[in-house]
């Protein structure tokens, strides 16, 4: 059975072991742009004579191979190629061990909780895990984030790329330079801007990660109600398919409310509950863990429904560096008893 490589164009198997994808669920994978972007090449590599066609014909035959190969039976058994990588790490492995290893790439994930709670500060995080590399939980790829509420919490995010720099020294990644951020405070320029301009920017750019922060500031204020769950439809169809198309992950922010004293409800009705694969809720937990001269307050990340997570809970603290696992209690033994001589 000869390999892979071994079958293609000369020019064109230059490329993928330029780019270090050898094999063909990897071509499959891969986003165009990096066979493209010679933002990390030296002047006078082959990935500048790179072109769209060249990339065409790679995946096509990476396509046109795993059709024609026959499967073993154990194969059967193992993920598909486009959800290998289908879960985009918190970066705190209290809350990877909640969901299962992250922010699935497939589907809306809704994050909810009432304002102040933390959410932002998780967004903030996936917005730096994603572009880690596969191995350490993210997709090596970048980010579009939408505000409608506030601006861009662009110092926060600086403070916490810092932190995440250190932990790893080895990655030389510009996290700021891959995070493409826009604000819209009305449904009309929103919708332009997924349906219009989020695609071109999935095709110049590897975006692993969406992020809507809010999508209840939109749509909660609307008083035709028939309108805005057409407009809901239309936003989450278009968000469907790049994560379809695209392998990325989706995150909606929704805010919650009281009603009639019940519990905290997430805004939005059933209209926008069924177009959501998974729902999270963060909430303030009653007690503090002090960590050097200062408490700081814990917060609970829930799954409310998921169709491939168990509902479950874990506990975590947002500090100077972001979000961490909130510390064992350390045990302190006894002083032994002294020996009477």
């Amino acid at each position: 059975m000869t390999n892979f490589l071994d079958q293609l164009p000369k020019h064109i198997r230059e490329i993928a072991e330029q780019v270090n994808v050898l094999a063909p669920e990897e071509v499959l994978t891969t986003p165009k742009v990096r066979f493209l972007d010679t933002r990390q090449q030296s002047l006078h590599t082959i990935v500048r004579k790179c072109t769209p066609d060249d990339v065409r014909v790679l995946k096509d035959a990476a396509a046109k191979w795993l059709a024609e190969m026959p499967q073993s039976a154990d194969s059967l058994f193992k993920p598909l190629v486009n959800v290998r990588w289908s879960r985009v790490s918190f970066g705190c492995s209290a809350l990877d061990r909640c969901t299962g290893g992250g922010v699935v790439a497939r589907g809306i994930t809704e994050l909810c909780g009432a304002a102040g709670v933390g959410k932002t500060q998780l967004l903030l995080q996936l917005c730096l895990c994603v572009q880690l590399p596969r191995e350490l939980g993210g997709l090596d790829k970048g980010v579009a984030y939408i505000c409608t509420e506030s601006a861009f919490p662009a110092r926060r995010l600086l403070q916490m790329s810092k932190a995440c720099e250190r932990r790893h020294p080895q990655m030389q990644l510009n996290f700021l330079g891959n995070i493409f951020v826009e604000n819209h405070v009305e449904a009309e320029t929103l919708l332009a801007c997924v349906i219009n301009r989020i695609p071109r920017l999935m095709q110049q750019h590897g975006i692993g990660l969406i992020i809507i922060d809010s999508v209840a500031a939109i749509f909660r204020l609307y008083t035709d109600y028939l309108e805005r769950a057409r407009h809901m439809r239309r936003l989450a169809d278009a968000l469907l398919s790049y994560a379809d198309k695209y392998n990325c992950a989706v995150v909606c922010v929704n805010q919650v409310t009281s009603r009639d004293g019940q519990d905290e409800i997430p805004c939005l009705g059933l209209q926008w509950a069924h177009l959501g694969r998974t729902r999270l809720r963060v909430s303030r937990v009653p007690k503090q863990h002090r960590m050097g001269d200062q408490l700081i307050t814990v917060r609970k990340l829930e799954i409310l429904y998921s169709p491939e997570t168990p509902n479950d809970f874990a506990e975590f603290l947002i500090t100077a560096e972001g979000v961490v696992n909130v510390p064992e209690p350390t045990v302190s033994c006894p002083p032994a008893k002294m020996r009477r001589l």
